[in-house]
C-alpha cells in the first residue's frame, strides 16, 4: 500500500481502542487519512492529533447514529472498519447472550445504519476459527466448511450471514476478512503467544494447553497492510470473503520454544504425544494475494522477537 492511497481519505473505525483498532489508527494517521475513531473507552494518551475520537455506545441506536453522523467525510466515500466486538472466545463462553448481542446484533445494526446514511464500503473483521479444522495437512480456502462450535464462532457466523444479506439487498460493498492467529505488541493477554510470553517472563518453561496444534501466526503489521490493501480496492456491491493469513503452519510448541530461546528458559517438549496433534488451522491466502499483491513481510521468528521486546519494555 502506498501512503498516497489513503491521503485525505475518510475512514471510520469501530472498536478503536482494541488491538486491531490501535494499530490501524497509527497506520492511517501516518498515511494522512482523515480518521474518526469510535469506542466506549477514552482516547489513548498517544492518539495522533489529526484523529477524531468519539466515546459512543454502539449498542445504543442513538449512540451509533451520533457516531456515524460525525464522520470525517461523505458516507459514500468513507471506508468503515468494524472491529468492535467481544473478541476473546473465553469471554464469549462466559456470557453467550452478550457475545451474540455484541458480535452479531451490533454488526448487523451497524451495517443497516451505515446503509441508511448513504454508506457503501464496510470491512468486517471475522475469524479463522469459524472454519472446521482439517486433518489432511492442507490450507483452508474461503469456501472451506464452517461450523459454529462455541458462542464466539456462532456469533461471528451469524454476523457474517446478517451482513451478507444486507449487502445483497441494500447495496453494501462488504468485505468479510477472516483473520488467522494475530499476534504482536499490545495483543490481548489471553492469546496463545502472550500466554507463552507471560510464563517465559516469569522464568518458567511455557507449557501450553495444546502444544501440538498447528496455527497460522500472523504479525499485526502484516494484518494492517492486508486490511488497507483490501479496503483500497474499488468497492464492489455484494459480499467478498477473504482470508488474511500467512498460509504457513507453526506448532504451538514450536512457537513456545522460540519464546523460550528469547527468554533464556528451558523449552517445552515437542512430540506427537503432546495434546493437540492433528489439529491444523492454517488458511489459504491466494485470493488476497491475487486481489492485492499482498505478501506477509514478517517471519514468525522476527515477529516474536519484536513482540517480546515490546512486552518487556
Amino acid at each position: 500500500m502506498k501512503h498516497a492511497d489513503w491521503a485525505h481519505r475518510p475512514v471510520i473505525i469501530t472498536g478503536a481502542a482494541g488491538f486491531l483498532g490501535r494499530h490501524l489508527i497509527s497506520a492511517l494517521a501516518k498515511a494522512g487519512a482523515r480518521v474518526l475513531a469510535l469506542d466506549q473507552a477514552a482516547p489513548p494518551d498517544d492518539l495522533p492529533s489529526q484523529v477524531q475520537w468519539r466515546q459512543v455506545d454502539l449498542m445504543n441506536p442513538q449512540g451509533m447514529a451520533q457516531g456515524l453522523e460525525q464522520g470525517p467525510g461523505p458516507a459514500a466515500d468513507t471506508a468503515l472498519f468494524h472491529f468492535a466486538a467481544l473478541s476473546m472466545p473465553v469471554d464469549c463462553a462466559r456470557d453467550p447472550q452478550l457475545a451474540r448481542a455484541l458480535n452479531e446484533g451490533m454488526a448487523t445494526a451497524l451495517g443497516r445504519a451505515w446503509l441508511e446514511r448513504g454508506g457503501r464500503q464496510m470491512v468486517f473483521a471475522s475469524s479463522a476459527l469459524v472454519y472446521t479444522p482439517v486433518e489432511d495437512g492442507s490450507n483452508i480456502s474461503e469456501d472451506g466448511p464452517v461450523m459454529g462450535r462455541n458462542p464466539y464462532t456462532e456469533a461471528k457466523l451469524a454476523a457474517e450471514q446478517g451482513l451478507t444479506s444486507l449487502a445483497a439487498q441494500g447495496g453494501l460493498a462488504l468485505q468479510i476478512v477472516r483473520l488467522s492467529n494475530v499476534y504482536g505488541p499490545g495483543a490481548h493477554s489471553n492469546t496463545v503467544v502472550l500466554e507463552a510470553m507471560e510464563m517465559a517472563r516469569a522464568g518458567q518453561t511455557p507449557i501450553m494447553r495444546r502444544p501440538g496444534e498447528e496455527l497460522d501466526l500472523l504479525y499485526i503489521d502484516d494484518v494492517i497492510q492486508g486490511l488497507l490493501r483490501l479496503a483500497a480496492l474499488e468497492p464492489v456491491v455484494g459480499c467478498r470473503i477473504v482470508n488474511l493469513a500467512t498460509g504457513k503452519a507453526w506448532r504451538v510448541a514450536q512457537m513456545a520454544a522460540e519464546i523460550s530461546r528469547l527468554a533464556g528458559v528451558e523449552p517445552p517438549p515437542d512430540d506427537e504425544s503432546q495434546p493437540g496433534y492433528g489439529y491444523r488451522l492454517v488458511l489459504d491466502n491466494s485470493l488476497l494475494r491475487r486481489l492485492t499483491g499482498w505478501e506477509p513481510q514478517t517471519e514468525v521468528t522476527q515477529g516474536l522477537a519484536f513482540t517480546w521486546s515490546a512486552y518487556n519494555a
